[in-house]
């Protein structure tokens, strides 16, 4: 007989395991987290990037810590759907833009490069070059959509530097934690 049996539950019609299932959640869950933190502690400092340091910390450290291919973009994925409930207070048109290109380009190095990514701070760099995406997308995709933003009153250096800075010391931690976790657990 050449035909094939058909499948028996719907659990096999759909192959997705379980864990895969509940880490997606929790990457989702981690992306929520890390725009709920920006929200929280939204102080006026006048000091663009410094919610790089518990954002990245969060995506870089989930990205680390996950074996999914698409983890940082998942992980940002939730960042846009909290970005995008009306109480949190965000009104940036181009940030789930900017998310989806960090998320993206993370996974992408991640995948392409990992075994140079073994070295933390080889991480870390990455994870601030992606977060001074932020500034750098704002400086020239703002004029399309006719949005002004104070941090780039001065010009595009200052903020580039501190979105890099904040982006880099957030993903070292992040990366760092979690390497540190890798060895403890398997001493």
């Amino acid at each position: 007989m050449a035909t094939s049996l058909q499948t028996k539950s719907i659990s096999k019609a759909f192959p997705i395991s379980f864990s895969i299932a509940a880490q997606i959640l929790l990457l989702l869950m981690v992306g929520f987290i890390a725009t709920w933190l920006h929200l929280r502690f939204r102080i006026p400092l006048k000091m663009p990037g410094r919610h790089g340091l518990e954002f990245m910390l969060l995506i870089m450290g989930a990205r680390a810590l996950s074996n999914l291919r698409l983890a940082s973009t998942i992980t940002v994925t939730g960042s846009i759907l909290a970005s995008l409930i009306p109480g949190l207070g965000y009104g940036d048109p181009l940030l789930p833009y900017i998310y989806l290109a960090m998320g993206a380009t993370i996974d992408f190095v991640w995948y392409k490069w990992n075994s140079i990514l073994v070295w933390i701070p080889i991480a870390a760099l990455l994870g601030g070059a992606v977060y001074s995406f932020i500034p750098v997308f704002r400086m020239f995709l703002s004029p399309l959509f006719g949005t002004v933003h104070s941090s780039l009153s001065n010009g595009l250096l200052f903020p580039w530097m501190t979105h890099f800075a904040f982006g880099f010391i957030g993903s070292l931690a992040g990366v760092g934690l979690v390497s540190g976790v890798k060895k403890l657990k398997n001493k």
